[in-house]
């Protein structure tokens, strides 16, 4: 569905948050008041843009049958028992980025996805875009409304970062997709791993077939698009790989040198590739090395991802409290292979395997801590002794800022302090967001005045 035909419909919005409350401006703009829907309407009734007094009904109380067309925030899973009572009612279920991708299928858009790795691909793949002299947008999952974009003029290129829980209403593929990685995640909203790589994959599957980069350092990735038509791998291998000198080389061009990326981590040195590869195959032509070196010269890396804060007392400390599943965290890991490491993991349980945490931190040479937080430290401390760490290299905090002290306390100088929870913020926990900034304020490493 276009913004047009969703506006000239009985309009629902469910979820009032940045998105939601676009997408009521927009609809009041055209003289339309949509139904509005929230899991807490309290504080979504008082919020300045969705308007004093306004009102905000519960899922339940909704009357489907006054409705045509709901519009669902991305938090909303798409597997709500109150969603399916509206399909049933032939009510259309879509999100803003379905419609947002509908409506700018003759963009030039790159959008990007995978379990790890969206965001600094995104952000890089516009720097790119950038420097080589085009108007460029970054929108999406990283920050920005793509609904933001309507009433403005079109820019010379978008890049889009795309969720599993905005890609599950996708009905029109992009000209280009970076898929980085796949990796069992969020299983609880997709009810399964199956369910969260089909709903991953639709903004390639929806068609028409679009330009596909994939990693090719993820087996599961090459796995699941191995009968794409259009495909092309970056990464270790691929028409954009990264050389044995560490030089990122595209069709036979030499345009930078990794050694001048300023995020650690072979896995960010993928991500460059997948920002390369996002330009190359918009605009059919190799970035030019000033392009790419200028770009990468002005990215500093994002917060909360292998961010590093500083050194104390010796110990370089690192947030990367963004990674929310066992396979962020074991790349992250990696990263600090040959350095005393110590890391601090644990949130909400949502049934992803730790094996592949397990392996990377039982494989870390030296011999790596561990100190894991509440919830479900039980069984990640059993999983992780199991699986060969000594019993004393695990210890168990009640809190990140006991957690850091205990972390400060068993990394020799020269180490490394990473908080890589590997799992969700626990309910109540305020999001990786105030996460990070708890460890920044434990580490003594906060910016002054947060």
């Amino acid at each position: 569905m276009t913004l047009d035909e969703v506006l000239g419909s009985r309009l629902a919005v469910w979820g009032l948050g940045a998105e939601g409350r676009a997408l009521v401006a927009l609809a009041r703009a055209r003289g339309v008041e949509p139904l509005l829907v929230d899991d807490d309407p309290g504080p979504a009734a008082r919020s300045p843009e969705v308007g004093p007094g306004a009102p905000v009904l519960l899922p339940r109380d909704v009357p489907w049958s006054a409705v045509d067309v709901v519009v669902r925030a991305p938090g909303v899973s798409r597997y709500r028992p109150e969603l399916a009572a509206a399909e049933a009612a032939g009510v259309t279920v879509t999100t803003a980025m379905a419609v947002w991708l509908e409506d700018y299928a003759d963009a030039p858009v790159v959008a990007v996805t995978g379990t790890k790795g969206k965001s600094t691909t995104a952000a890089l793949a516009a720097a790119v875009l950038r420097a080589g002299g085009r108007t460029t947008d970054l929108l999406g999952n990283i920050g920005v409304p793509v609904l933001d974009t309507y009433g403005h003029p079109r820019a010379e290129a978008y890049v889009v970062e795309v969720s599993s829980y905005q890609s599950a209403d996708v009905t029109t593929s992009p000209g280009v997709v970076v898929l980085t990685s796949l990796a069992p995640d969020h299983l609880d909203w997709h009810g399964g791993t199956e369910a969260y790589y089909r709903d991953k994959l639709r903004l390639v599957t929806a068609g028409p077939a679009a330009a596909l980069a994939v990693s090719a350092g993820n087996p599961e990735a090459v796995a699941r698009t191995a009968d794409h038509p259009h495909r092309t791998f970056y990464g270790p291998e691929g028409r954009v790989r990264v050389r044995s000198d560490g030089w990122v080389d595209v069709d036979g061009t030499a345009v930078v040198d990794t050694a001048t990326l300023r995020v650690p981590g072979r896995h960010n040195t993928w991500n460059l590739c997948g920002a390369v590869a996002g330009a190359l195959l918009l605009t059919g032509e190799v970035p030019s090395p000033d392009a790419v070196a200028g770009a990468v010269a002005g990215f500093e890396g994002l917060p909360s991802r292998c961010h590093p804060l500083g050194t104390r007392d010796g110990r370089t400390y690192v947030d990367d409290a963004l990674a929310s599943n066992p396979f962020a965290t074991a790349a992250s890991v990696e990263t600090f292979a040959g350095r005393p490491l110590t890391v601090i993991v644990g949130g909400a349980d949502r049934g992803v395997d730790p094996g592949p945490l397990v392996d990377a931190l039982c494989a870390h040479r030296p011999a790596a801590s561990v100190v894991v937080l509440a919830p479900g430290r039980g069984h990640l401390v059993d999983r992780l002794v199991a699986g060969g760490l000594p019993a004393g290299a695990v210890q168990v905090a009640d809190d990140l800022e006991a957690a850091v002290g205990l972390a400060a306390g068993v990394t020799p100088e020269g180490g490394v302090v990473l908080f890589s929870p590997a799992a969700p913020t626990p309910e109540g926990g305020g999001g990786y967001r105030r996460r990070s900034q708890r460890f920044a304020e434990a580490a003594g490493l906060a910016p002054s005045g947060s």
